[in-house]
Parts: structure tokens; C-alpha cells; sequence
């Protein structure tokens, strides 16, 4: 017998071909398949709407919690209009950014901290890093001022004192340290600006202690070690600004903040007018409130 003939089977059985039963059991199975498939095909189509709104509702949940702390705390028609001024805000950001078509996320808030966008893409240069950072302020000085002249024309304090918080917002989120919206206009002008900035902060932490103050100032310290590291060509190339667009930047910068500085003080002194007559203002406790921030 040869090896060939040792390895062979011996009777090898045929093979079975499935009966009527196998074949019907292997259709049902088929046809559980496809129902599968298109129930999560219909799922898919239900979804996808949501999916694309999913950065709305991001947006419009966190504004509806912070509308709700805040109105704890003040009352609600105080929230909702400081909580669209700082919408206003972050839109300022968003329009610029998109302008230099930058990737960015939906306004996501957060309350006792403001609101931000992410960007989903770095800014090419300090330019556009300037110019993203300036918008903001911009839009949010408009919003402010709008809501204290209405407040005026219609004689209603609340409205003036919801202007005065957006002044007073803006206004400090252009002190030019790190993740601040100042700390990103500067970059157009100079990043050792940041150094002022730091102590303005760190006297702010001295007279007015508050988490987020200290939350800033831990959250600047990566930028202000770069100031004193050695720059690569690529980080030498980003601060490279015309010296047009660095004097425009800067005469902007300091207009917006005596803009903001005036505003504020303007809208106190009208609080302050109404607070003398009979009947006190609406809005008057937010702003003393504020004022102990």
C-alpha cells in the first residue's frame, strides 16, 4: 500500500445537501438580516437630522442651565438678557473666524465662565488669531450698547443694567493675558504685552479674589513660558505683522476698551440717577452684586 493510499479516507461519506427544513431556516435567517438592515437604515434617517442639530441643541441646552443658575441668583429676565449678550459675544467670534475660513464649533456656555467656540483649526498667523479675538468684544460692545440706550429710551433700569454687564464682560475679557480675548489681540501687536496683563491680573487676584481669576492666570502660564523660550522660523513667521495691520489693530484695541470704559461708567451714573428717585430700579441689587466680583 502505498503513502498515498494510507492517507486517503476509507468510504468517504457524500456530502448532504440541506433538506427543505435547512433551506427555510437559512431564508427566515436571510430575511431577519435585511429587516436589520433597514430598521438601522431607518434609524440612520431619523437621526441625521439630529446629528446636524446636535450643535444647535449643544448651544441652546447650556444657554437654557445658565439662564437657569443666573436666574436663581438675580432673577430671570436679568439672565436671559445677560446670557444673549454673551451670545452676542461669542457670535462676534464665530463671524470672524468663519470669515477667514477657519473650522469652528458651536457656542457652548458655561456658567460663572462666560461661553466659547472651539476652534477646530489654528489660526494661520496673529493676524487672524487678532482679528478672531477682537470680534468678539466688538459684537459684544454693540449688544451692550444697544441694551443701555434702549434701556434708556424706554426707562427701564433693568435693560441699562444688563448693558453695564456686558461693558463690564468685555471689558475683561480684553485684558491681554493668555486664553483672554485680549491676551489674542496683542499677538498682533506684540506678545510681551502679556506681561502687563499678568500683573493687572495678579492684582486683580489681590483685591478681588475670585476662582476665576486664578483659573486665568494658571491657564496663561504655557504662553507666558513661550515668551522666553527661543522661536523656531515657523513661530518667528507668525508673529510677522504689517505695520499697517499692527497699527490698526492697536488703535482698535485701546478704542474698544475706552469705548467699554465709558459705556460702563455712563450706564453706573444713569443706575445711580434712577437709584436717587423714589422708587428704586429694577436691576439695581445685579449691579451691586457685580460690583463685588
Amino acid at each position: 500500500m502505498s503513502f498515498a493510499e494510507l492517507r486517503a479516507p476509507v468510504n468517504p461519506e457524500p456530502l448532504r445537501q440541506p433538506d427543505g427544513n435547512g433551506k427555510k431556516a437559512m431564508g427566515a435567517l436571510a430575511g431577519i438580516g435585511v429587516l436589520i438592515a433597514k430598521f438601522f437604515g431607518y434609524i440612520k434617517l431619523l437621526l441625521l437630522p439630529l446629528l446636524k442639530l446636535a450643535p444647535f441643541l449643544k448651544t441652546g441646552l447650556s444657554m437654557l442651565v445658565t439662564i437657569g443658575i443666573y436666574g436663581s441668583l438675580y432673577g430671570w429676565k436679568w439672565a436671559v438678557g445677560f446670557v444673549l449678550l454673551i451670545f452676542v459675544h461669542e457670535s462676534g467670534h464665530l463671524i470672524v473666524a468663519r470669515s477667514f475660513g477657519l473650522k469652528v464649533g458651536a457656542p457652548v456656555f458655561i456658567p460663572f465662565m462666560g461661553a466659547f467656540i472651539a476652534l477646530k483649526e489654528a489660526p494661520r498667523n496673529a493676524w487672524i488669531e487678532s482679528c478672531v479675538g477682537i470680534g468678539g468684544p466688538v459684537a459684544g460692545a454693540i449688544g451692550s450698547f444697544a441694551c443701555h440706550m434702549a434701556g434708556i429710551a424706554f426707562d427701564m433700569p433693568l435693560l441699562v443694567a444688563i448693558g453695564m454687564s456686558g461693558y463690564w464682560l468685555n471689558l475683561f475679557n480684553l485684558i491681554p493675558l493668555g486664553q483672554l480675548d485680549g491676551g489674542r489681540i496683542v499677538t498682533a501687536l506684540s506678545p510681551w504685552f502679556w506681561l502687563p496683563g499678568l500683573a493687572i491680573m495678579g492684582w486683580l487676584a489681590v483685591e478681588r479674589p475670585n476662582f476665576i481669576i486664578i483659573l486665568v492666570i494658571l491657564a496663561s502660564i504655557p504662553r507666558l513660558i513661550s515668551l522666553f523660550k527661543p522661536k523656531t522660523d515657523a513661530q518667528k513667521r507668525y508673529f510677522e505683522i504689517a505695520p499697517a495691520q499692527r497699527w490698526t489693530m492697536g488703535v482698535m484695541y485701546i478704542g474698544l476698551i475706552a469705548g467699554l470704559a465709558i459705556g460702563m461708567f455712563s450706564a453706573q451714573e444713569q443706575l445711580d440717577n434712577w437709584a436717587r428717585k423714589p422708587r428704586a430700579p429694577k436691576g439695581a441689587p445685579v449691579v451691586a452684586t457685580l460690583a463685588r466680583f
